[in-house]
C-alpha cells in the first residue's frame, strides 16, 4: 500500500507517530501501523484518531485537518502544525 508523502513525524517515549498524504488518502501511522485514514480527492476538515497504551494509561493521538493546516495532538497537547494548503 502506498502511503504517499510523509508530512509530519513526531517521536515521544519511543513511539513514532507519522502523517502521510497522497492525492487520495491521508493516513495516521503509529509505530509503523496505519490506525486511521481519510479517503477522498477533495479534503474538507477531518480528524484522524488513534491511541497508544503506555503503562496502564491510554494516550490519545489526534491529527486534525483544518482549511490549510494539519495539527497533531499527543495526549491533548499540540505537538506539530504543518501547512497543507497545496497538498
Amino acid at each position: 500500500m502506498e502511503l504517499g508523502r510523509l508530512r509530519i513525524e513526531y517521536t515521544q517515549n519511543n513511539d513514532l507517530i507519522q502523517i502521510f498524504n497522497s492525492p487520495t488518502v491521508c493516513s495516521l501511522v503509529i509505530n509503523n501501523k496505519v490506525v486511521d485514514e481519510y479517503r477522498g480527492v477533495i479534503a474538507s476538515r477531518f480528524t484522524l484518531k488513534g491511541m497508544i497504551e503506555k503503562e496502564n494509561k491510554i494516550v490519545q493521538i489526534e491529527a486534525k485537518m483544518g482549511f490549510l493546516f494539519m495539527k497533531l495532538f499527543y495526549d491533548g497537547v499540540l505537538v506539530s502544525k504543518k501547512f497543507m494548503g497545496f497538498g
